[in-house]
């Protein structure tokens, strides 16, 4: 496998949307992509090339399995400590080259799962300290949203208008001060217990946050 650092990573989970964010027209030939059980349907229908399938496969159908016999196969038993989606995000880890990893999944299906995978960005938070552009590195997509990982220092660029939900990892998240969202951050808190941090709104076409303290999940509409 030719792995460089410009390669991204798209893992197609059994609830791969039907589109992302970033738009899977906008996927390159030197992307990787990773097929999740029957997350390998979804490839199919879009005409892409898997990389590899990784699962425990107990949800292909068997003509899904005969056309892709020729690519590499990863394989798991059903009882397992890791969901499929988490030994994929840990597949592409041990490989140490992606640039971006995208975890392409509608987030409706179970409750469960779908939490499951948001605590599992928890594997791929941005260094401390840097300062990160939206699109963040690593994160999942739907059709119309992005999670991830908040970054200590982030900017948005040309995300006017668009809702932005701050929900705590841990006991509390300290914000140091926002620019051009509707309900500023400046000097606040927001303990692992509220949900103050819920539909703000981003006002410009430039906004940023300084976060200091804690583990705060991001939830990006659009």
């Amino acid at each position: 496998m030719l792995c460089i650092k410009k390669n991204r990573a798209y893992i197609f989970t059994n609830h791969a949307p039907r589109d992302i964010v970033s738009r899977y027209k906008n996927i390159q030939k030197t992307d990787h992509i990773i097929a999740v059980d029957n997350g390998i349907k979804q490839i199919a229908e879009l005409g892409l090339k898997p990389l590899i399938l990784i699962g425990d496969m107990d949800s292909i159908e068997p003509e899904m399995l005969k056309k892709y016999c020729n690519i590499l196969s990863l394989q798991h038993p059903t009882e397992k400590n890791e969901t499929d989606t988490e030994l994929a995000l840990d597949w592409c880890l041990d490989q140490k080259c992606y640039s971006e990893i995208i975890i392409c999944n509608d987030m409706q299906g179970r409750f469960d799962h779908a939490l499951a995978i948001a605590i599992n960005l928890l594997k791929l938070k941005s260094p401390v300290g840097e300062k990160i552009s939206y699109p963040v590195p690593y994160r999942i997509e739907s059709e119309n949203q992005s999670i991830f990982i908040l970054p200590d220092n982030i900017e948005f660029n040309n995300c006017q208008g668009k809702l932005l939900s701050l929900i705590p990892l841990s006991e509390k998240v300290v914000f140091s001060c926002s620019q051009n969202l509707k309900y500023p951050l400046n000097d606040l808190i927001i303990r692992d217990y509220q949900s103050r941090g819920i539909s703000n709104i981003i006002t410009a076409s430039s906004a940023g946050i300084i976060k200091t303290e804690g583990i705060c999940l991001a939830v990006l509409e659009g």
